[in-house]
């Protein structure tokens, strides 16, 4: 699961408005390790706020994940990052078998 801190909900926000690889290897891998360990849940963040002691989680089910990971692949493609993309592939065919 990836912790991250926003100074506040506007910068939170555009952080999940912007397609980013950081963003997207974080969901990919989050996935890949629900998977690994046969998980129903993928945690995929962490989420605080520097002014609040608030700790706030972002996960998906199982249902959803190939969902999401062709998402990512498709931003993979867009970014020519082949490698990721061909890991991404995998792992969707593996969910699907499973």
């Amino acid at each position: 699961m990836k912790q991250l801190s926003f100074k506040t909900p506007d910068e939170f926000s555009q952080f999940f408005k912007e397609k980013s690889p950081e963003l997207t290897n974080a969901i990919t891998h989050a996935i890949r390790e629900a998977f690994m360990f046969q998980k129903k849940t993928a945690n995929l963040f962490e989420i605080c706020f520097d002014e609040s002691d608030a700790v706030y989680e972002i996960s998906i089910t199982k249902k959803e994940w190939i969902v999401a990971l062709e998402n990512c692949l498709s931003h993979y493609h867009e970014w020519e990052m082949h490698d990721d993309e061909i890991d991404t592939w995998r792992l969707i065919q593996e969910i699907k078998k499973w």
